[in-house]
C-alpha cells in the first residue's frame, strides 16, 4: 500500500509543479509597475497601401458643385444618387503604382502617406473649383488576420484605423493556454517586401515596439507551445496509455495486499 500512495503522491507533486510554472507563462506584462505611467516612445502612423480601398466623400458650400467629384453611390446592388443608411460610395483602389483615379483631379499617387495627409493634400487642389471644401476619408477594407492558438482565428475587419495588437487578440476571443506569448509573430507588408517581427506579449518593452498598433492586412500568428506538440503527437496513442496506466495501478494494488 506504500508502493502506491507513493505513486499517487508523486503524480500530484508533479501536477502542482506544473501549474506553478506556468502562470509565468501566461500572464500578459509581467514586469508593468501598476503606479507608474508609461508613454509608448513609437508614434502611430497609418499610411496608405497598395490595394488599399478608400472612400472619399467630398463636400463644400454648395453641395452641386461638389457633386463632379464623388463616386456614385452603390446601394441595393444599383447606383443610386441618394443617401441612406444602406448605401456606401464606390470606392478608390489604390493601384500597384501607387496611385488612385480621382474626378476631374486625375492620377494621384497616395501610397506612403496618411489619410489625414491625402486629405490636405485634395483640400488644397479642390480649393481651386469649390469654396472651403471638405474632404472625409476612410479605409473600407482595414482588416487584419489573427491565426494559431487562439480561440476564433481568422480574419478580421476593423472599423477604426488605429487598432493594437491585443485589440485584434480580443476579437479573436484571446490566446489559447497553449499560445506561446513570449514569441508572437507579426508579418506585415511593406510594398512588395514582407517584414516580420516577433514581439514579447509577457513584456512591457512591447508597448514601444512599431507593431503594438497594427496596420491593415497585419498578419498575427501565436505559435503553439511544446506542450500542444507534444499533446498533438501523442493524442492518438491517449487511450492506450491511461488504459496501460489503470493496468498498472491493478497490479500494484494487487502486489501491496
Amino acid at each position: 500500500m506504500h508502493i502506491l500512495g507513493r505513486i499517487i503522491l508523486f503524480l500530484l507533486g508533479g501536477m502542482l509543479l506544473v501549474s506553478c510554472g506556468s502562470s509565468k507563462k501566461v500572464v500578459y506584462l509581467q514586469d508593468v509597475d501598476v503606479n507608474r505611467r508609461i508613454k509608448a516612445e513609437c508614434e502611430y502612423k497609418t499610411v496608405i497601401h497598395q490595394d488599399d480601398l478608400l472612400s472619399i466623400i467630398v463636400s463644400c458650400d454648395d453641395l452641386e458643385s461638389a457633386t463632379p467629384f464623388n463616386t456614385p453611390m452603390i446601394g441595393l446592388g444599383r447606383e443610386v444618387t441618394s443617401t441612406s443608411s444602406q448605401q456606401l460610395p464606390r470606392g478608390y483602389l489604390v493601384d500597384k503604382n501607387g496611385e488612385i483615379d480621382f474626378p476631374v483631379l486625375g492620377k494621384l499617387k497616395v501610397v506612403g502617406i496618411s489619410r489625414n495627409e491625402l486629405s490636405d493634400m485634395l483640400k488644397e487642389r479642390l480649393s481651386t473649383y469649390l469654396k472651403n471644401p471638405i474632404v472625409t476619408i476612410q479605409f473600407q477594407n482595414f482588416k487584419v488576420t489573427v491565426l494559431g492558438e487562439v480561440k476564433n482565428p481568422g480574419s478580421y475587419k476593423v472599423l477604426s484605423e488605429r487598432v493594437s495588437l491585443f485589440d485584434a487578440l480580443g476579437m479573436a476571443g484571446d490566446l489559447q493556454i497553449n499560445g506561446k506569448r513570449k514569441n508572437v509573430l507579426i508579418m506585415r507588408e511593406r510594398g512588395d517586401e514582407k517584414e516580420f517581427a516577433r514581439v514579447d506579449l509577457t513584456s512591457s518593452e512591447f508597448i514601444d515596439s512599431p507593431f503594438f498598433y497594427l496596420q491593415q492586412n497585419d498578419v498575427v500568428y501565436v505559435e503553439p507551445n511544446k506542450g500542444r506538440i507534444a499533446g498533438g503527437s501523442v493524442s492518438t496513442f491517449l487511450p492506450y496509455i491511461l488504459s496501460s496506466m489503470s493496468t498498472l495501478v491493478a497490479l500494484v494494488t494487487l502486489l501491496v495486499k
